[in-house]
């Protein structure tokens, strides 16, 4: 569904082979930057996709907040690891975000040239049950709450 939204090349992390598809497809140095929405027992498999001075931003933690890290390997591919979160962000920076994102981004929406996908929409009262589809991890796209 990924290639629907213009993705080249959309992988499964749970293929064991996912690594061997991102080299094959990249001449064998691996992406520039990987966004990380898993972590945990992912790490060491993120790094191997990665080029040599490439980037992984941690925006997730949905495979958990710890795993082992091959240090070596880290240190031989020269990766930059940049964890990202909006809970310690103050009001002001969000909002600051939030107008870039807004500069960057409206054009093209308004427009139609990019698009997000809805996967369901839910009344606001039911939260509850939004929450339990979304914990479920069988969506593909947003989920939406409605007044």
């Amino acid at each position: 569904m990924l290639k629907d939204f213009g993705a080249g090349l959309a992988v499964d992390s749970a293929d064991p082979q996912w690594v061997d598809q991102v080299l094959a497809a990249t001449s064998g140095s691996g992406v520039d930057l990987l966004i990380d929405f898993i972590a945990g027992a992912m790490m060491n498999r993120n790094m191997e996709a990665t080029r040599v001075c490439g980037r992984i931003v941690n925006v997730g933690r949905m495979g958990g907040f710890r795993g082992e890290l091959d240090f070596d390997l880290h240190s031989l591919r020269r990766i930059r690891y940049i964890g990202v979160t909006f809970r310690t962000r103050s009001l002001q920076e969000v909002r600051e975000i939030a107008a870039r994102m807004k500069q960057d981004l409206w054009e093209p929406l308004r427009a139609g040239k990019l698009s997000l996908p809805v996967s369901r929409t839910f009344p606001l009262d039911e939260a509850d049950s939004a929450l339990e589809f979304v914990r479920a991890n069988g969506h593909f796209g947003k989920v939406v709450l409605e007044t």
